[in-house]
């Protein structure tokens, strides 16, 4: 079997995953929170 073809099993994934969305989601929802703000306050003057 290719090693790559190995390496993208589900238990590959099932590791990964947690590890790189967690942060990429509590990355961009304060950021995405801080520019709905900012924009509502803009829009309020």
């Amino acid at each position: 079997m290719e090693p790559l073809a190995d390496a993208m099993t589900t238990d590959f994934a099932a590791t990964w995953l947690p590890a790189v969305f967690v942060p990429l989601i509590v990355l961009v929802t304060p950021a995405i929170f801080i520019v709905l703000v900012g924009r509502h306050i803009t829009a309020t003057d």
